[in-house]
C-alpha cells in the first residue's frame, strides 16, 4: 500500500532520496559516489521508487525539470524552474569534499547490470536533517547510480534510465 504523502513532503522525500559503513575515506571513493549524483543531476530523465521499511512510499519520474509523483492510480506534475532539479541534486552531495567515510565495497550484480558498490556518508541538509552512513549502487557501464540504500533510516531508493518518459497527470 502507498501511503498518500502531502505534496510538499513528497519533493522532500525525492530530494532525500537523492542523497540516500563507516571506514577511512579514500579520496578516489568519494570522487565516483560524487560523480554518479553528478551524473544523476544531468540525466534527462529517471524514475525513483523508494521503500521505507521494505513497504512502497513514493514513486516518482523527473523528465527535465519536471517532477511527476504518483498518487494513488493518478500523477500530480510539478514543473520547476530550469535548473532547479540539478540543483537540487547538488544540494544533497555538493561535491566530493562534502561526503566522509566513503569506501568501495566491492562489486555487484543489480537487475542484471554490473555495479561498483560504495558505502558514504553524505552532509546533513537543511530540511532533511542527517541522513546518516548510506549505500549507493553505481552503474560499472554508464556511471549513474542505480539503487541507493540507507540502513539508519530503513530507506531504499531504485532508479531507473531506460525509457522513461512523462506519464499523463
Amino acid at each position: 500500500m502507498i501511503m498518500r504523502l502531502g505534496h510538499e513532503r513528497s519533493l522532500l522525500l525525492l530530494a532525500a532520496g537523492i542523497s540516500i559503513l563507516a571506514t577511512p575515506a579514500l579520496a578516489g571513493d568519494c570522487d565516483a559516489v560524487a560523480d554518479a549524483y553528478d551524473l544523476l543531476s544531468k540525466a534527462p530523465a529517471y524514475r525513483q521508487l523508494t521503500s521505507l521499511d521494505g513497504k512502497p512510499l513514493l514513486d516518482s519520474i523527473a523528465v527535465g525539470d519536471d517532477l511527476y509523483v504518483k498518487d494513488g492510480e493518478s500523477w500530480t506534475k510539478t514543473s520547476l524552474e530550469k535548473g532547479q532539479r540539478a540543483a537540487m541534486t547538488k544540494r544533497m552531495v555538493p561535491d566530493a569534499a562534502s561526503l566522509k567515510d566513503c569506501a568501495a565495497a566491492g562489486d555487484e550484480t543489480l537487475d542484471g547490470a554490473a555495479m561498483h558498490v560504495y558505502d558514504y556518508t553524505p552532509p546533513a541538509v537543511q530540511g532533511v536533517g542527517d541522513p546518516g552512513p548510506q549505500r549507493v549502487w553505481i552503474g560499472a557501464d554508464d556511471g549513474l547510480p542505480h539503487r541507493m540504500a540507507s540502513e539508519s533510516t530503513k530507506t531504499d531508493v531504485r532508479l531507473q534510465f531506460d525509457n522513461i518518459t512523462a506519464p499523463a497527470p
